[in-house]
């Protein structure tokens, strides 16, 4: 088994994390060279999995590996790791077991996206209803649709008001 706390396994994946933390009056040499060393600890993560994957007979795809660099820092991160000699650039969201993460860490694009879906599948259950009681229904929608709403809601529940108030919305229409 892999061991190290910088890695963490689910179902079909895994996600290396590595940090570091700055000042605010850090100088950009200063932060370029932490960014740089940073870069340097992820390829050691990544080459562990790699090597892991040899070990266990698991071919791994460069291709879909991700990089994302949550940073408060106004000029972007450039520098990117590379992954069994594929460089991995960073990307400006990351997506892990369904939730998309900028690297602002906004979830606007995240909520937008629940407040699409959760209206069509409350318009096929509003379509239905002749074919079911109102207990029925709730029990449909508490299955179906809620969950899909509050699905990571410890993540996103600091967001704008304004955000959330589409949810808040179509909770109200439902119920």
């Amino acid at each position: 088994m892999l061991q190290t706390s910088n890695i963490h396994r689910y179902a079909d994946g895994s996600t290396a994390d590595a940090l570091y933390t700055g000042r605010a009056n850090i100088s950009r040499e200063n932060v370029a060279e932490y960014r740089d060393k940073l870069v340097s600890e992820v390829e050691s993560l990544l080459n562990k999995v790699s090597d892991w994957g040899r070990l266990n007979l698991v071919q791994l795809n460069p291709q879909k590996t991700q990089v994302c660099a949550f940073t408060a820092k106004k000029y972007p991160f450039v520098v990117s790791p590379q992954f069994q000699g594929t460089p991995v650039a960073a990307s400006a969201s990351i997506g892990i077991l369904g939730i998309d993460i900028s690297n602002s860490v906004q979830f606007r694009g995240l909520l937008e996206g629940k407040a699409k879906l959760a209206p069509k599948k409350l318009g096929v259950l509003s379509r239905a209803r002749q074919y079911f009681m109102p207990a029925h229904r709730l029990q449909l929608y508490k299955a179906q649709i809620r969950p899909h709403l509050e699905y990571c809601s410890h993540l996103w529940a600091g967001a704008p008001q304004c955000q959330l108030l589409l949810l808040d919305r179509i909770q109200r229409r439902a119920v």
